[in-house]
């Protein structure tokens, strides 16, 4: 029996059609996942089965929960609806906490609403929910406020408060994008227990086809507002009809392709860091304490190479990028750079929301021929080499024109590449620069990237939690662990490793049936 029915829905602004036409139907108890590039609809779907569109938006043709229409619910029936019938997890958890409000009171406030529940009850029942969320001090965690936690704890958190109050439908929108992989194995694992234990409906919303093939039983793919195709997970992952469905199947390749065999010889020695280590206080006026972000690190990257470097959040990447870009000295240890221009200046730093690095009102020519500007390079050949920049990394012409806020995130991610090229950058450091990008925006910064290195003889270190695009890119890696380097070596080698850091790393990729290490991608 279907629990949820679209019938030829269709959402439109003023310019133009978001979704169209789309019609399909959720059986009661399943796992539907849809999947989709960004901006093909997914998420605006979602907000249309609950009724919550965004302010000049309107929709034609129908949502049905249990037969019943969600457009013409009363005011009355559509606050059941939303939490009690159907409940939302949504990618960004900062927009649903309010900042001056603890967990506790979010959950007391559900409880009292929907259930009638005050006090002492609706406190245990909060710590009951948290505890479930997989969160060992309940107790803190429920006179805590949002900022006071993690990103991966808010994420459980924010399911916790929509399990609790026990809908039938549960649609999570991609839940685990930007999350560390273990944090990312223990949401999905949450998912599963919620739907195992109570029957639900899950609907999941993802770019990620490896977290689709772990939860899916049917999957639904959607291409510019439209459904290009649906069908048992199975048969979309073997024998896809659509074309959006086989370039998201290409895109996987590629993201989980070995890189391409080493060029003959070692590559010329660039820099060489040893032993570095360094430590931050913490804490209030009167308890402070040490925290060694890094612990006798040591690594080295070749000229024109691209190195990894992974671990979770809280290992000390972030602070060995500062390190190796000279923003910061370390406490101990050494630099040796062997480059042709100066340390730090022939190293830059691509950070994980490289628009923050804009300034908003330049635009994206004027950003890439900033460095050129500093080094007194004519605004004629400034503006022909953003161009050619511009061209060189995937980007329109007319993006010259355009501001970083009319830009999409892997375009601004495309556009702070280019700015470094045009200082003739030796070495890169990426910070995280896939963390919100869908799987084919991933694959074109992953062919980008290998053609930099190939073209301009460019080194990379790329650091990342996300091991699948490690695996594709680097031809070394470093695995990082509490401030020290704990493994390293090949794709191959690592894929092979009875390091038991590296081998659970290993186990908490999505969809980790594929080989990683496959010139063919593994088995879809």
């Amino acid at each position: 029996m279907a629990i949820l029915e679209l019938d030829r829905l269709t959402v439109a602004c003023n310019r133009g059609d978001i979704l169209s036409g789309l019609t399909f139907s959720i059986e009661e108890g399943e796992t539907a996942v849809i999947i989709g590039e960004s901006g093909s609809g997914k998420s605006m779907t979602a907000r249309a089965v609950l009724g919550i569109l965004p302010d000049g938006m309107q929709a034609s043709g129908a949502v049905r929960f249990r037969g019943e229409s969600v457009f013409h619910m009363p005011a009355s029936r559509r606050r059941s609806y939303l939490g009690r019938d159907a409940g939302i997890v949504f990618q960004d958890s900062s927009g649903t906490f309010n900042p001056i409000r603890t967990i506790g009171q979010h959950f007391t406030e559900l409880f009292s609403v929907h259930f009638g529940l005050k006090g002492k009850e609706a406190h245990r029942r909060a710590l009951y929910w948290i505890g479930r969320a997989g969160i060992t001090d309940p107790a803190r965690v429920v006179s805590a406020f949002p900022h006071e936690l993690s990103g991966g704890m808010r994420q459980r958190i924010q399911i916790a408060l929509a399990a609790s109050l026990e809908p039938e439908l549960l649609i999570a929108d991609e839940p685990t994008t930007a999350l560390d992989l273990n944090i990312q194995a223990a949401i999905l694992g949450l998912l599963k227990d919620w739907k195992n234990e109570t029957g639900g409906t899950l609907l999941l919303i993802t770019h990620d086809l490896g977290v689709a093939r772990e939860m899916a039983d049917r999957i639904l793919v959607m291409d510019s507002g439209r459904l290009a195709e649906e069908g048992p997970a199975r048969q979309i992952f073997t024998v896809p009809r659509s074309r959006a469905a086989m370039r998201l199947a290409d895109d996987w390749r590629t993201v989980g392709l070995a890189p391409p065999a080493e060029k003959p010889g070692t590559p010329l020695p660039l820099l060489d860091a040893s032993g570095l280590s360094m430590s931050y206080r913490t804490g209030g006026l009167f308890r402070k304490r040490e925290v060694q972000a890094l612990d006798k690190v040591s690594l080295s990257i070749g000229s024109g190479e691209i190195v990894g470097l992974i671990g979770e959040s809280g290992g000390g990447k972030s602070t060995l990028a500062r390190l190796l870009t000279g923003i910061e000295s370390p406490q101990t240890g050494t630099i040796s750079w062997h480059g042709a221009s100066n340390f730090p200046e022939a190293v830059q730093w691509v950070h994980q929301d490289s628009a923050a690095s804009f300034n908003p009102g330049w635009t994206a020519g004027r950003l890439v021929a900033e460095g050129l500007e500093y080094r007194g390079t004519g605004r004629t050949e400034r503006e022909r080499t953003a161009r050619r920049l511009l061209s060189e990394v995937g980007l329109p012409p007319e993006a010259a024109h355009q501001y970083p806020a009319e830009l999409s995130g892997g375009m601004n991610q495309r556009l702070a590449l280019a700015r470094t090229i045009a200082v003739s950058a030796e070495l890169v450091v990426l910070d995280e620069p896939f963390a919100s990008l869908d799987m084919s925006t991933q694959a074109k910064m992953i062919r980008l990237l290998r053609s930099l290195c190939d073209r301009e003889g460019t080194a990379f270190l790329f650091i990342t939690h996300d091991i699948r695009a490690a695996f594709a890119l680097c031809s070394r890696i470093y695995v990082i662990r509490q401030g020290r380097i704990e493994d390293s070596g090949s794709p191959e080698e690592l894929a092979a490793s009875e390091n038991s850091y590296t081998k659970r790393l290993l186990e908490h990729v999505p969809g980790r049936g594929v080989d990683l290490c496959s010139h063919q991608g593994g088995a879809l």
